[in-house]
């Protein structure tokens, strides 16, 4: 669903889709998109009594809270520094509602998200947990560039997940003994939306280029295909961008089905 930045040449194109997954009963993921910002969210919720869903979707409504004409992108209510970044602040202010809607049986439940805004020529993110963005770019020579396809295009994970083994490795575990703990604890996730009040948010910069392909998703994706076959997916210029989306999710799903999946595709486009 292709639409013109405002105040920009530029063009999006974005497609969404979720799947619950063959073995899975709810869906407990969420995404959004918000054209008058262009800023996209996935969410993959969890914890609780199968509140994961409700905490994926209090954050969708705090990126779309924040970023509405209406509140002028400030979250009135989160403790922030002056002139921060609104993409932090919707992070700030998902944790804050997640935190007072668990109650009951809601206690206990989080998200882990990955969300983008298009600043041309930037393109800002912030991420928690193992939700990922990937940029799909060409322009890359195969015969020299190891990592390019046949097309001279590099998918490229941006972000770094938030779980043990990487945190692990990050105080100084070697990369076999990080490995080791993958091994031993997989899917231990160090950084939740909803959890702790004191939530860290980190936000990262990447330059913008026409014809660039970005995909948010949730470990649903990645935990159930490998980076090569995602990019083979992406990169299927044959097919609409929907399609491809709607690909991706029925192949993870087809390939396990032990998680619910959720993927976002965005195509930057010349004006």
């Amino acid at each position: 669903m292709p639409y013109r930045m405002p105040g920009a040449r530029t063009v999006i194109d974005y497609a969404g889709a979720s799947v619950t997954g063959r073995l899975r009963e709810i869906n407990e993921d969420a995404w959004g998109a918000i054209e008058s910002a262009s800023v996209f969210i996935v969410a993959d919720g969890g914890g609780g009594d199968s509140s994961g869903r409700l905490a994926a979707d209090l954050a969708v409504t705090s990126f779309r809270r924040v970023f509405s004409v209406r509140d002028t992108g400030h979250a009135a209510h989160v403790n922030a520094p002056p002139h921060s970044e609104p993409l932090a602040l919707a992070v700030l202010d998902a944790n804050a509602r997640i935190a007072t809607a668990a109650v009951g049986d809601s206690v206990g439940m989080g998200c882990a998200l990955i969300g983008l805004r298009l600043a041309p020529p930037w393109l800002v993110a912030v991420s928690a947990g193992d939700c990922r963005l990937y940029r799909y770019r060409r322009g890359y020579d195969p015969a020299t560039y190891a990592s390019a396809d046949e097309k001279g295009g590099e998918l490229r994970r941006l972000t770094v997940d938030d779980v043990l083994a990487i945190e692990m490795w990050k105080t100084g575990a070697t990369l076999d003994e990080a490995a080791e703990i993958e091994r031993a604890h997989p899917n231990v996730v160090t950084r939740i939306v909803g959890v702790r009040p004191d939530l860290e948010v980190t936000v990262s910069y990447f330059p913008l280029a026409t014809d660039d392909l970005y995909l948010l998703c949730t470990d649903g994706v990645t935990r159930q295909l490998d980076d090569r076959t995602i990019r083979e997916i992406v990169s299927d210029e044959e097919q609409a961008l929907a399609d491809r989306c709607d690909a991706l999710v029925q192949a993870a799903d087809e390939r396990v089905g032990a998680d619910n999946v959720t993927a976002v595709l965005l195509h930057v486009m010349g004006g």
